[in-house]
């Protein structure tokens, strides 16, 4: 097991499927991984919404907040997930620092360009799939992959994905 810091701690007592940046997010997310993308045959086809450029195409509105991106993400995996989930997608990833992107048939498509290690955290730094806290991919050609998780039912049941540093769910039981 990974020795955890205090923000680590911090964050497991919040965790990401549970928070946006403002308040509890309504979706539960767990990571999944970086993986390449392909513009000519792209693997999360359908871009939800993006927060760069208001002149583009499903600009959301929202600006990207570069001076408190460590908030800015969590906002962003969670609009994310509400926005796929509402379309009845079960994955969606994340690219270019502020762009939305799922499909359809993304729970089987998603890593079919191979891994990437073009994904970064809040720091900007390297993501660590295995660490808490969101990761985006730094350009076009990369997703961050998050997989959409179905509430649980009872007493708010956790899937902290592969928060223990292994490759296996953790789900409770």
């Amino acid at each position: 097991m990974k020795e955890m810091s205090l923000e680590d701690l911090i964050e497991a007592e919040n965790p990401m499927n549970l928070r946006a940046f403002s308040g509890i997010c309504n979706t539960n997310y767990v990571k999944v991984g970086c993986f390449k993308e392909n513009k000519k045959n792209p693997a999360l086809p359908q871009e939800v919404f993006q927060d760069m450029k208001p002149e583009e195409p499903n600009y959301s509105g929202q600006k990207v907040d570069w001076n408190d991106y460590a908030s800015y993400i969590k906002g962003l995996a969670c609009r994310c997930a509400e926005k796929s989930q509402a379309k009845g997608y079960t994955y969606f990833g994340l690219q270019e620092y502020a762009r939305c992107f799922s499909g359809a048939h993304a729970s089987s498509t998603y890593k079919s360009h191979g891994p990437s290690n073009q994904c970064s955290n809040k720091h900007y730094t390297s993501c660590d799939d295995n660490a808490w806290g969101q990761c985006v991919g730094k350009t076009r050609e990369d997703n961050y992959v998050y997989e959409i998780k179905e509430a649980s039912s009872g007493d708010g049941e956790i899937d902290y994905g592969k928060a223990y540093g292994d490759e296996t769910s953790h789900e409770t039981k």
